[in-house]
């Protein structure tokens, strides 16, 4: 019986694990397509992500509209918590087009 040849035995060894990391990398780009169509935020999804704001070092402001309410949501490294509920319709139409500046939540153009 003959020794292996260890040229083609690395050469084999070589091409498999090629073949391995390409069929891993296809597995992981069809799932971040997959994942990613489901969060993008689609028209006629009930949740809608409106705005994030960073307020410091992980730690975030969110706001995300609901049907009905639109959420105030804190959030940090290791919880989330509901700090307001806007159930007010003129305040959710305004925050949802887009009509509230940043300056303490007044209107834009107004004194």
């Amino acid at each position: 019986m003959d020794p292996p040849n260890i040229y083609y035995t690395a050469l084999k060894m070589l091409g498999i694990l090629i073949v391995l990391i390409g069929a891993l990398y296809a597995c992981l780009l069809l799932m971040k397509r997959l994942f990613h169509a489901g969060f993008a935020g689609k028209p006629d999804q009930m949740i809608r992500l409106l705005n994030v704001r960073s307020v410091g070092i992980k730690k975030q402001i969110a706001l995300v509209e609901i049907p009905g309410a639109v959420l105030v949501i804190g959030m940090t490294r290791d919880r989330m918590q509901l700090l307001d509920k806007i159930v007010d319709v003129d305040i959710r139409n305004q925050i949802s087009a887009g009509h509230i500046s940043e300056d303490r939540g007044q209107r834009k153009g107004s004194d």
